[in-house]
């Protein structure tokens, strides 16, 4: 689908004084896209210059080139004798308009006429801030056909929003889409001129700009090869690891969405037809793993060998260089290096992949959905949170990132497994970086999903407050189903504490429910819902770079973990809450210590027992103890009532009585008469 650009520059405004002889400024712009370059006349001893040409400068590229290069307009003074002076840069990304002209070219019956972008746009320096603006026009034509081999992503909509965004509704979920790219930082790259200040951040930010649409195409060739037109919680990640370059990672989840119509006006966005191409019935997994992850060694020092699956092919890019030092271009594009990218790069055709669906997805490599909200009844149980991490060793070379990651990822699905659990939601990974030194994180929260609910289906916000009539209504529905464990007591992969249900009375529940995603609607609270903190640090005891630091972070993340979590649970349960949810832990590490940090929503569920306050082990004769004894006892009290937690433990009680009660009264009912209760 070859693609057309149009740029118009109007004018600008507020530009900053370059002449100090006449306090003005002799503008022109630059319009630079890929290795094209267009200027515009020059504006003498003007500070709001107006060009009012009616000539579009065009820039007629391939749409991959389209998502990946962002269009460049660089604000110039111009000297007669000597080097033109920067003012300014503005950088747009034309993945906005992409996709917008993307749906107007697949849907027939809506007005085509491109997709355009006019306004005041600020002017940035790197060195000196915002330096006045300019008033351009941009416009993007696509000329659609019927490439099965297409290399782009156009038409798939990204939403970085954890649910369906509001005016969509959801059709059916996909699944996981991820992708890695590894490209050369330009700040540690040798240059053939003299570095300046400036140069240097403008060419790493055109390369980060890059980098992200890159990623982004790629994520969206994944989501268009499952059928969906859409990929929601879309996370992007930058890893700075100095001389080895700059790995840049996006993860989401695809999805098949369509507007919701209005009774006045009705919109309707094809999905993506790339998969038609294929047969469904000839359809296989994009990829097989044989390897066996048996154990994860800490370190990892070299990587001789690579998946013969990964692209690390390098593209150049056309440079050009011009009146000012301050362009010092691009780099060179990475490689995809993801184990699943297959063909994309090198322009292979869609290999279909599986989607998310009740029948498969036992077998699916990575049952993974980034979101974080979901309709009613589409999460069954809630396992609880599941967590892997790493620690490597940063090289030059980028071959072992997909690697890496395909190895935590494997890893939270064992554990998923073992909990019973079909899925993880609400999935994030993070990396810290120190030196040579990388600290990889994947989480999330495994749980049994049912698929084939309702995805239209309206959320009902409402929970069972303290004082609520219809609490035997709620509990009947058992609406506190979610939180019961998905394995039997006796079979559960570690000794947990169970109890008996709160609001059933039948099935069993953990003491303290922690998760990554958000609160289920179905499950009642009481009270309010508070923030909690945990921090714990320990000191680094090996220097910071080479294997002796990996091998002392390994050593001691196993114990950070474990006081970062006792510390938590302690907070949580001081302030008479027992459920923790959209739970985020983050890994830090410095040059002397290694910090981690916990944070979430912590509430009281109905359904899990009421948590009773800490005890301090000591002598009866001890009266420091007794004293602080009596301090915590006093502080857990007016934290619940602060809270509205004492509310719910009444309503518990009565409920329970009133269970009791009635079951007592039904059982005499039907008493034979010999026998006597």
């Amino acid at each position: 689908m070859p693609g057309k650009i149009k740029v118009k520059v109007l004018a600008g405004r507020n530009l900053p004084v370059m002449d100090r002889a006449s306090d003005t400024t002799d503008a022109f712009v630059e319009i630079k896209f890929g290795g094209v370059t267009h200027k515009t006349d020059v504006c003498r001893k003007s500070l709001n210059p107006h060009w009012n040409s009616t000539e579009w400068y065009r820039f007629e590229v391939d749409e991959s080139e389209l998502q990946d290069e962002p269009l460049q307009l660089r604000l110039m003074d111009h000297d007669t004798y000597s080097a033109n002076d920067a003012i300014g840069k503005v950088v747009i990304s034309l993945a906005p308009l992409l996709a917008r002209e993307a749906n107007n070219v697949n849907n027939t019956t809506a007005p085509h006429g491109g997709a355009v972008m006019s306004g005041w746009i600020p002017v940035f320096d790197t060195m000196h801030g915002i330096r006045g603006e300019l008033n351009v026009i941009v416009k993007v034509e696509l000329f659609s056909d019927f490439n099965k081999y297409k290399t782009s992503s156009c038409g798939v909509q990204f939403f970085h929003c954890p649910m369906i965004p509001p005016g969509y509704r959801a059709t059916s979920i996909h699944g996981f889409v991820e992708e890695l790219v590894v490209n050369d930082d330009p700040e540690y790259q040798w240059i053939d001129k003299i570095r300046t200040p400036r140069a240097s951040n403008e060419a790493r930010q055109v390369a980060f700009i890059k980098l992200s649409n890159q990623v982004q195409r790629l994520v969206g060739l994944k989501a268009a090869e499952l059928g969906a037109n859409a990929v929601i919680g879309y996370q992007q990640d930058f890893d700075l690891e100095g001389e080895a370059g700059v790995v840049a990672r996006a993860i989401g989840t695809a999805v098949s969405i369509s507007p919701i119509p209005t009774p006045s006006q009705q919109v309707n966005i094809p999905p993506c037809t790339q998969q038609d191409k294929c047969e469904p019935g000839r359809g296989s997994p994009r990829h097989a793993r044989h390897e066996s992850y048996g154990g994860k060694e800490p370190v990892q020092t070299h990587q001789h060998a690579q998946n013969s699956s990964l692209n690390a092919s390098s593209t150049p890019m056309g440079i050009h260089r011009r009146s000012s030092d301050s362009d010092l271009s691009v780099t060179p594009k990475g490689g995809s290096l993801n184990t699943s990218a297959g063909n994309v790069g090198s322009g292979g055709g869609a290999i279909l992949r599986p989607s998310m669906n009740s029948n498969n997805l036992d077998m699916l490599e990575y049952p993974f959905l980034t979101m974080t909200e979901f309709p009613p009844g589409f999460i069954v149980h809630i396992g609880g949170t599941v967590c892997a991490r790493s620690v490597k060793l940063a090289e030059t070379e980028g071959g072992a990132r997909g690697a890496w990651w395909a190895e935590l990822r494997t890893e939270l699905r064992a554990h998923a497994r073992a909990l019973r659990c079909n899925a993880v939601v609400a999935y994030a990974d993070s990396a810290a970086i120190c030196e040579d030194v990388c600290v990889l994180s994947a989480s999330g929260t495994a749980v049994v999903i049912n698929l084939d609910c309702d995805f239209n289906a309206e959320v009902d916000g409402n929970n069972a407050s303290s004082g609520s009539k219809n609490a035997i209504d709620e509990l009947e529905a058992e609406s506190c189903s979610v939180a019961h464990v998905p394995y039997s007591p006796g079979a559960g992969p570690y000794r947990a504490e169970l109890s008996t249900c709160g609001g059933c009375r039948r099935a069993r529940v953990p003491a303290v429910l922690l998760a990554t995603c958000s609160k289920p609607n179905k499950l009642v609270s009481y009270g309010k819902a508070i923030t909690l903190t945990a921090v714990a640090a320990r000191v680094r005891r090996a220097p910071p770079a080479a294997e002796p630091g990996a091998r002392d972070i390994s050593d001691q993340l196993p114990f950070l973990e474990y006081e970062l979590h006792k510390l938590l649970l302690a907070k949580l349960r001081m302030q008479g809450a027992n459920a923790l949810f959209s739970l985020q832990t983050q890994i830090a590490v410095g040059e002397r210590c290694v910090m981690a940090l916990a944070s979430g929503t912590a509430v009281r569920l109905a359904a899990l027992p009421p948590p009773t306050p800490p005890r301090i082990k000591a002598s009866e004769n001890d009266k420091d103890a007794v004293d602080i004894q009596k301090a915590l006892w006093d502080s857990f009290t007016a934290n619940k009532a602060a809270n509205g937690y004492d509310i719910g433990d009444a309503v518990n009680s009565n409920l329970f009585n009133v269970c009791f009660e009635y079951t007592i009264h039904s059982y005499r009912l039907f008493v034979p008469p010999s026998t006597s209760v």
